[in-house]
């Protein structure tokens, strides 16, 4: 059974768990709850009423406040901080898997309100996007995937597409579509209390951009095998300088420290790597960007080696300090301000 990042699984529970990353433990996996049973909830699947798991009264919740599935595995994940705030369950808790390697163009039914939903995002993403436009299929996650042979469908939040790419061809996408919201102000979407930067209002609705790795060996966490936290409560401001993977889950950024609320032991002093293990933030920081995170300094031990990370697991502990545009109504960040 291969699942991977953005899939979805059905648990024998009823509960629906989005897959987050590309590294779990064996015989497990990572991810968020993001439908459970409901009587009163808005969505019909698999013979059930669902809600979103993650909403409360109308509002999304932060991840430290969202409800937890998890198991233990007997391995650093159940201790290990990027991993705090994910839903953890064993293969043999899977009912269903959903794979987002779908192309909704020939995979719902024919004529569906969710084939020409489709057809008129890929149509504004192959404009937007021009020659960095991979080839091949490209992915559905989100609701979009749970529902897609169900012909009753009427109308759709937004457009969660699926790049399956590696991260050369990530940061040419990412900052393609960066661009395409600073040329045209009507594109730039202020949603769930942010700014989003790759995330934009299209002729055809809303466009949802999620990242996976071509080959699963470059995630920066493959082969994760010990992890231990060295510093709590650690907040550091600094300039981007690496974004190679910084449109994935989890997002991995370089930075050059400026101000540290904490002494930062050796060569992270100088520049930081900055796990972001929560999906707010993806492709919202770029090389020379400003940002401000707050999280735990860990040790990690990957198959490609060892290495020290701020790990950041809320989404209310990173920001970009010098977004590049601010919609009417955005408060100026104190950055900004200076």
């Amino acid at each position: 059974m291969l699942i991977r990042d953005q899939d979805y699984v059905l648990l024998k529970d009823g509960r629906i768990l989005a897959v987050h990353g590309h590294c779990h433990p064996a015989g497990h996996l990572v991810g968020e709850l993001a439908f459970v049973p409901s009587t009163a909830g808005g969505y019909a699947m698999f013979g059930s009423r669902y809600r979103k798991a993650y909403v409360a009264d109308g509002r999304g919740m932060s991840e430290s406040e969202r409800e937890l599935v998890r198991f233990p595995t007997g391995t650093c994940f159940d201790h290990a901080h990027p991993f705090s705030a994910k839903s953890i369950v064993p293969l043999s808790q899977v009912d269903l898997h959903l794979s987002a390697a779908v192309d909704p163009r020939t995979d719902t039914v024919p004529g569906s309100f969710l084939r020409r939903y489709a057809e008129s995002h890929l149509t504004e993403l192959a404009r937007i996007l021009g020659d960095t436009l991979p080839a091949g299929p490209l992915g559905l996650t989100g609701s979009g995937r749970l529902l897609l042979g169900d012909p009753t469908v009427r109308s759709m939040h937004d457009y969660d597409v699926v790049f399956d790419v590696g991260p050369e061809a990530a940061v040419r996408i990412a900052r393609r579509l960066s661009a395409h919201g600073r040329a045209h102000p009507e594109a730039r979407l202020r949603e769930h209390g942010k700014d989003w930067r790759i995330r934009l209002r299209t002729r055809a609705g809303i466009l949802c951009p999620f990242f996976r790795y071509e080959d699963p060996a470059d995630a920066p966490l493959a082969g994760l095998a010990a992890a231990r936290t060295l510093l709590r409560n650690v907040t550091v401001s600094g300039r981007v300088v690496a974004d190679a993977h910084g449109a994935y889950l989890p997002t991995l950024l370089g930075i050059v420290p400026e101000q540290v609320s904490a002494a930062l032991p050796g060569e992270v002093a100088r520049r930081l790597p900055v796990l972001v293990s929560h999906l707010r933030d993806r492709g919202d920081f770029h090389r020379g960007d400003r940002g401000t995170f707050t999280g735990d300094l860990c040790h990690l031990s990957t198959s490609a080696g060892d290495l020290v990370v701020l790990s950041v697991v809320d989404g209310a502990d990173s920001r970009l300090d010098d977004p590049p545009w601010r919609l009417p109504g955005r408060p100026v960040p104190p950055a900004a301000r200076r």
